[in-house]
């Protein structure tokens, strides 16, 4: 905007697609710079921290990320990218189907631990915990390690 240009190749799709239509339009037509604060409260990331935190908030965050099952955790990814577009019908049914593929797809059998484990083992709460994976700790990268 600032060149008298429009905001390069897809920025202005990925700015509209992330954000507030107004928010959007500020940033675009002003052509301001903002920092990370800016871009949290705006919607644009989730969060910001401070540099010096960084890493340590980027490792936490992929710990996080290795206890979940890998199957469901990337079918998850795709199921809210493709529903945006869709109405509700259509994402009923994308859904139903994409859960039945995972049950399919997923070697981990996920639906049906986490179920045992929260029915049966009462061992886990699924609103503040991931199910225990069946895979060794042992076995999983851990956040930040070197291969």
């Amino acid at each position: 905007m600032n060149w008298g240009i429009l905001p390069g190749a897809l920025v202005s799709k990925a700015v509209a697609d992330t954000v507030l239509p107004r928010h959007a339009l500020y940033y675009a037509c002003l052509g301001e710079p903002f920092d990370g604060k800016e871009a949290a409260r705006i919607g644009m990331v989730n969060y910001a921290v401070p540099p010096e935190k960084l890493e340590a908030a980027t490792t936490e965050l992929a710990e996080k990320l290795m206890k979940k099952s890998a199957a469901v955790l990337r079918a998850t990814k795709q199921a809210i990218r493709h529903v945006r577009t869709m109405d509700v019908a259509q994402a009923y049914d994308y859904l139903a189907e994409k859960g039945k593929a995972i049950k399919v797809a997923d070697k981990e059998d996920s639906y049906n631990t986490g179920l045992r484990q929260f029915l049966d083992e009462k061992s886990y709460k699924p609103t503040f915990e991931p199910f225990r994976l069946a895979t060794d700790d042992d076995q999983r990268p851990k956040a930040g390690a070197k291969k």
